[in-house]
C-alpha cells in the first residue's frame, strides 16, 4: 500500500504560548468527527463547545510538557497531546475542576458528553502505558502524513523504552490511521446510541 508522504514539516514539544493554536488546531481536526457530533448534533454550537473543551484539556494537559506540534512555514498544522507513561492525566481537583467548566459550557449536551467520558475512564487500562489522549490534523493538510508525523516522536519513544501505548480512535478514518503505525484495535465501545469508540494498543518495536 502506498503511504502518502508528509510535507516537509518540523515536529516539536509545544511552548507555554502556543497551547490557544493547538487548541484551535484540534478544534478544528474534530468539528467533524462523529463523536463530536454524535455529543453536539447542532453544528453552531458546536464550534464553540468544541473549542472550549480543547481550550480546557490543552491547559490541563500542559503540566506534562509533552504536547507536539507539527509545523510547516511557522503554522501549527497537527497537534498530539499526550500524557507520559506512568503519569495520571490530571488529579482529582484538576478533574472536578475540568469537570465543572465543561458541565457549565456543554449546556443541553453535557449528558452526552459525560457519558462518553465516563465510559472512556470506565474502560481506561490501569498498566502503565503512553497515553495518546488526542491527535488532530487541520481539515485542509489532512491526508498527506501529517498525523503520523505529528505522533512520531513519541512512538521512537516508547519504542527506545519498551513502553506500550494506548489510544482510542473515534472514527474509522482515525483507526486506519492508528493501524498504519502499528496499532491493534479492541473491541468497540459505545454508550446509547453514540458511534463507538476503538481501545486501540501499540506494542514496542
Amino acid at each position: 500500500m502506498t503511504t502518502v508522504q508528509p510535507d516537509t514539516v518540523h515536529v516539536r514539544r509545544t511552548a507555554e504560548g502556543e497551547h490557544v493554536a493547538v487548541a484551535a488546531t484540534l478544534a478544528a481536526a474534530f468539528r467533524d468527527d462523529p463523536l463530536f457530533a454524535w455529543i453536539h448534533p447542532d453544528p453552531a454550537e458546536r464550534v464553540d463547545r468544541t473549542q472550549f473543551f480543547f481550550d480546557r484539556i490543552v491547559e490541563v494537559l500542559a503540566r506534562h510538557d509533552d504536547t507536539w506540534a507539527a509545523e510547516s512555514s511557522g503554522e501549527i498544522e497537527g497537534a498530539a497531546l499526550w500524557v507520559p507513561h506512568g503519569s495520571p492525566p490530571m488529579s482529582e481537583a484538576e478533574g472536578e475542576a475540568l469537570g465543572a467548566a465543561l458541565a457549565e459550557r456543554a449546556g443541553d449536551d453535557v449528558e452526552r458528553l459525560f457519558a462518553l467520558m465516563a465510559l472512556s475512564e470506565q474502560h481506561h487500562p490501569h498498566e502503565p502505558h503512553e497515553y495518546l489522549w488526542f491527535l488532530g490534523v487541520q481539515p485542509e493538510r489532512q491526508g498527506r502524513g501529517v498525523g503520523g508525523a505529528t505522533m512520531a516522536p513519541v512512538l521512537a519513544r516508547a519504542d527506545r523504552a519498551g513502553h506500550r501505548v494506548y489510544l482510542e480512535a473515534t472514527s474509522t478514518r482515525s483507526k486506519a490511521l492508528y493501524e498504519r503505525h502499528g496499532f491493534v484495535a479492541g473491541t468497540p465501545i459505545s454508550v446509547d446510541d453514540s458511534p463507538p469508540l476503538w481501545p486501540m494498543w501499540r506494542d514496542p518495536r
